[in-house]
């Protein structure tokens, strides 16, 4: 039988980004609908891997990854020494099981690998059930139970009065000033910056992100339909140099950042650069979102944008996903005091309150006796660790962009010069699941960076791993 080879042209970009999701789900989704149409008959041939990156300009990771989504579907096939081609003409078209609002592309990736058994999740972003507050956790359960609990209504938008008090009296000790009405508590962090995005931002707007950055918040932003203006993330923070470029160009509405121990490179903003941000922000109006999520890991506080700038063109989010454990799902956020009440009256509309349940249980474990004990003993592990798993790394042929002293994150290159997919796979299959480099730039673009969670990866299925790669 003769296939036809039909190029897959790229559908014109409109002007203004239209929220779509990643370019992963686009290009999905693009190819599923010409299928359904016939525009794409069966027994086509499709383009190979490396050809679909270089068409689309994507990375070879993410033209595997359409093609394996699509293949999984029932919708292509793959053929040993010939390519991918259209399913025939008996396949019928499946519903395929795709987000249809933001995803997280690491947790798109964890479905794809349950298949196997993963020994040691190297790129996740959550600390082991070991290391987690679980003790506090029954203690304050046990303690609620003797209480009686709210079980009408659905409480203030606001969230808990009494964690909200809390919370506020905590930012004090470090220096930031508020009124208990700027305190908002959110379901996460997640739910804070969708607030953000959702209250502050329009399509249209630029908005700057650091490279490398949180990719849900990434997602967040593709789908409201900003403009996506890049700003590298240095060793002492992000490049002021280049947003200041970046601003002398046109207008930025808004700046995302990770200050303390960001996610993914473990880097912390110094005082110098912190200064220099909020110099720029007050010089071009410019909003500055601080994601500062993992600051109780620190082994010694750091000032916050927030603090530095008392909450005037400063949105802070914070959570106890990271010190407790992320299944509580309470977060918070303090605000200026014009957009406090837009950002509650948004959380109302859309979610109508938070678990005050949670919240309660939240504060009853902030306040026992143990709790600081618990940090103080997880931030020396999480030192100690840094430390063992950096010394493994680079003795398997890891480079490392950063040496961070503390905290979760290690943004590394692997010695290999098999593409990523390659490398992605042949990870799983040892039981090793990685988080790709890519997935954390604001383009998607292609890079040989991995993040590396440290208290997942002292351990031997990893070294094991790391030193088979060629």
């Amino acid at each position: 039988m003769v296939y036809t080879v039909l190029m897959i042209k790229p559908v014109q970009k409109p002007a203004i980004p239209t929220p779509r999701g990643s370019l992963r789900l686009q290009l999905v989704t693009e190819l599923r609908e010409q299928i359904a149409g016939n525009t794409l008959p069966p027994g086509t041939a499709l383009p190979s891997v490396r050809a679909l990156a270089r068409e689309r300009g994507i990375s070879a990771f993410t033209a595997a990854e359409v093609y394996n989504v699509l293949t999984a579907a029932g919708l292509i096939e793959a053929r040993r020494g010939s390519g991918y081609f259209v399913a025939g003409a008996g396949a019928r078209l499946p519903a395929l099981p795709l987000p249809s609002a933001t995803g997280d592309a690491l947790w798109e990736r964890r479905l794809e690998a349950k298949a196997q058994p993963i020994l040691v999740d190297a790129g996740g972003g959550w600390l082991p059930h070991a290391w987690q507050y679980s003790e506090g956790i029954r203690a304050g359960l046990r303690s609620l139970a003797r209480h009686s609990l709210p079980m009408e209504g659905y409480g203030s938008p606001l969230g808990y009065e009494g964690l909200r008090v809390h919370f506020q009296h905590q930012l004090a000790s470090r220096g930031l000033a508020l009124n208990p009405e700027q305190v908002l508590l959110t379901q996460g962090a997640s739910q804070a910056l969708d607030l953000v995005v959702r209250c502050c931002l329009k399509a249209g707007d630029r908005v700057a992100v650091e490279d490398p950055g949180y990719p849900p918040t990434l997602e967040l932003l593709r789908n409201r339909g900003v403009r996506l203006v890049t700003i590298p993330r240095l060793t002492e923070g992000p490049d002021v140099d280049t947003l200041a470029k970046a601003l002398k160009r046109a207008p930025i509405r808004a700046f995302f950042t990770n200050s303390t121990l960001q996610n993914p490179t473990g880097t912390t903003t110094e005082l110098p650069v912190a200064r220099r941000l909020l110099d720029l922000a007050e010089q071009h109006d410019m909003l500055l979102v601080e994601d500062d999520i993992f600051c109780e890991l620190a082994p010694t506080h750091t000032l916050s944008l927030a603090t530095l700038d008392q909450c005037r063109r400063v949105i802070y989010i914070s959570s106890v996903s990271k010190t407790i454990s992320p299944a509580l799902r309470v977060g918070y956020l303090a605000a200026p005091t014009h957009l406090a009440p837009q950002l509650a009256r948004l959380k109302a509309l859309s979610a109508l309150a938070s678990s005050e349940l949670s919240e309660r249980l939240v504060l009853d474990i902030l306040t026992q006796p143990h709790y600081r004990r618990h940090l103080e003993a997880l931030r020396k592990r999480l030192g100690a660790t840094q430390t063992r798993v950096q010394q493994t790394l680079l003795a398997r042929g890891v480079e490392l962009a950063f040496r961070p002293s503390s905290g979760m994150f290690l943004w590394g290159r692997l010695k290999s010069q098999q593409a990523v997919s390659k490398v992605w796979r042949s990870a799983v299959a040892a039981g090793v699941l990685l988080a790709p480099g890519e997935l954390f730039r604001p383009e998607g673009r292609a890079t040989p960076y991995w993040r590396f969670n440290v208290a997942h990866c002292d351990g031997d299925a990893l070294s094991r791993f790391l030193e088979q790669l060629t």
